[in-house]
């Protein structure tokens, strides 16, 4: 590794083998852009496994990965690596020891996603924005929305028109709406995680904002004008024992340039990576013009 790289050695855990689909077996193919030290700057998936768990599972371990850089005249660049990941069907006695293990773990979850009743409609449906009483993760939009981008899932075609992310934390899934470069609030989040009332589940909404008063404000109130959702059913206190998953097919995907590249006269049509590394700001809690962190907090 190059003397100005961040120290350690290259290192490729294996990912977790995602059980929620017991039974399928799959390889995903990565194609990974990397830096002159090796760091996983980009993920491409060349072939996909055929099963979305199986491939967030590769994205999630290949974003730790470090790789021995290519070398040119001796001297380490930026390149590009194809690594295939593959996923091989645990025992039955596995699985029943997952399951088992799961079921521990979302006993230990399961009063946390309990919240108080909320008034469904006569049709059955509820405001689109349902207030969250779990309090908000510490720090300000602009930090938690770098940390955000940089650790979650995107999810394909955003939520209500919002870039959206899946992460998890603690057990918990959450996801995370954001606000772009020029809304007026900017920058402000919305978190959401799927939430019981032991009659119907459903979205509960927390959000934080990072501008003014008056453009929070403002921001807040259009929140409250989103689109009824319609509930679901009550989340099960026992998990359910998964079936075999069904036998899918891989499809290949189209890879874009690496970073550097001329990028095609297209662009706008691009096939995009499904991870990029971006850097996180520093988290000051409080812009060079006075404006403090606002979050909205149930009384």
């Amino acid at each position: 590794m190059p003397a100005d790289c961040p120290p350690g050695a290259a290192a490729r855990a294996a990912p977790a083998f995602p059980l929620e689909i017991y039974g399928a077996s799959g390889t995903a193919t990565l194609v990974l852009d990397l830096d002159r030290c090796g760091v996983v700057q980009q993920i491409w998936i060349e072939r996909d496994s055929g099963y979305t768990a199986f491939d967030l599972a590769a994205i999630d371990a290949a974003r730790s990965w470090r790789l021995t850089p290519e070398l040119r005249a001796g001297v380490a660049v930026p390149s590009r690596a194809r690594v295939p990941v593959d996923f091989q069907a645990p025992s039955a006695r596995e699985f029943v020891e997952y399951q088992a293990k799961a079921q521990i773990e979302w006993d230990q979850l399961w009063p946390f996603l309990q919240v108080p009743v909320a008034v469904a409609a006569r049709d059955g449906s509820l405001d689109g924005y349902q207030p969250d009483p779990l309090s908000m993760q510490p720090g300000t939009a602009q930090a938690l929305s770098a940390r955000v981008r940089a650790e979650g899932r995107p999810i394909p075609g955003g939520v209500l028109g919002w870039p959206a992310y899946q992460l998890t934390e603690a057990g918990q899934r959450f996801r995370w709406l954001l606000t772009v470069a020029g809304d007026a609030a900017a920058p402000a989040l919305v978190r959401q995680r799927l939430v019981s009332d032991g009659e119907k589940s459903f979205w509960a909404s927390r959000t934080l904002c990072d501008g003014d008063a008056v453009a929070c404000a403002k921001w807040e109130k259009q929140l409250r004008r989103w689109p009824r959702q319609q509930p679901g059913q009550p989340l099960p206190k026992e998990l359910p024992v998964n079936v075999p998953a069904p036998d899918r097919q891989p499809q290949l995907r189209p890879i874009g340039p690496q970073p550097g590249d001329a990028a095609p006269a297209d662009a706008d049509d691009a096939p995009r990576p499904v991870w990029r590394r971006t850097p996180a700001p520093a988290d000051s809690g409080r812009s060079d013009s006075g404006q403090s962190r606002k979050s909205t907090e149930p009384a």
